[in-house]
């Protein structure tokens, strides 16, 4: 039972961790910025698909690099 309670307290505290609030906030961001670029730029969809790929992968590079290199600093 005391496993069980260790999970559950290590999952939680992953799940509200600076990392995992960044990348949902990133991630929210993301979905805002390529929805009014959706407005605006007549793109077919595969290119909508291809530019948010793009986007997240670099900012949420960007993010990791800045949350990863801290640790490793150390």
């Amino acid at each position: 039972m005391n496993r069980i309670i260790q999970a559950f307290r290590s999952y939680t505290s992953t799940l509200f961790s600076t990392l995992m609030l960044g990348v949902v906030s990133i991630h929210t961001l993301e979905d805002i910025a390529l929805m009014s670029i959706g407005r605006f730029v007549p793109l077919p969809l595969f290119a909508m698909y291809a530019l948010g790929l793009a986007l997240s992968w670099l900012v949420m590079g960007l993010l990791f690099n800045h949350m990863l290199g801290k640790v490793h600093r150390h």
